[in-house]
């Protein structure tokens, strides 16, 4: 299956009071022909899709367009997961209804990772949906201490028993960093990107491919 990977969307942000709603339709017009070209089956969206809690209208229509076009035009099937700029409850308003159409909306988390089990010519493909969480979100599920996003995160991921066999592919919104090694930092930096405190990429080792938001690391800078 050739699927697309796409996140922090942020429908309705704003800068210096300037709405960037035209800009991102216009965006999202040509992710449309881009997918509609590649002949892309699966859509993956790790997060972030409003920029506020409580979005306009506008960017509701907007996304609702967006995704009405993918999935009645396409034929796409859409995978959503929420980021910390999401709301949960708006976000997943109907979400049981949409996936008789082929849209999976993810998120809370309830002591497993969600999963949605596919199959092509190459076998089964397992796509797991994490939204966004806090330790508070983990601590109820685990009879453990937890007290940072990486002890959250290394508990979720025990929970879990990944066939290696099988193809595997995750959606996760949180912020992640390479495997203890710090980035360069001035003393008043802290590694806290949007208010999300890192955890470990080793976490996602058992998965074939991980569709996470738009903050990644190399050994010497940060990139978006």
């Amino acid at each position: 299956m050739k699927f697309m990977h796409l996140a922090d969307l942020h429908i309705g942000k704003t800068i210096l009071e300037q709405s960037l709603i035209e800009d991102q339709e216009y965006m999202l017009n040509q992710i449309l022909k881009i997918i509609e070209e590649e002949k892309v089956e699966i859509v993956l969206i790790a997060g972030d899709i409003y920029d506020r809690i409580v979005p306009s209208s506008e960017s509701v229509e907007l996304l609702d367009s967006f995704l009405n076009n993918l999935i009645k035009g396409l034929k796409v099937k859409v995978f959503i997961i929420s980021g910390n700029h999401d709301s949960k409850e708006r976000l997943n308003f109907g979400s049981k209804i949409f996936e008789n159409d082929g849209l999976y909306i993810q998120t809370t988390y309830d002591g497993k990772i969600r999963k949605v089990q596919l199959e092509d010519e190459f076998g089964k493909l397992n796509i797991y949906m994490m939204p966004f969480v806090k330790p508070v979100d983990v601590k109820q599920y685990f009879k453990k201490e937890i007290k940072s996003y990486d002890d959250a995160f290394k508990y979720i991921m025990e929970n879990e028993n990944i066939n290696q066999k099988e193809r595997n592919i995750i959606l996760a919104h949180q912020f992640i960093t390479n495997c203890g090694i710090e980035p360069e930092q001035c003393e008043s930096e802290t590694l806290i990107i949007g208010g999300t405190e890192n955890i470990d990429v080793s976490y996602f080792d058992k998965f074939d491919y991980v569709a996470l938001r738009t903050y990644t690391w190399t050994s010497k800078n940060w990139k978006r």
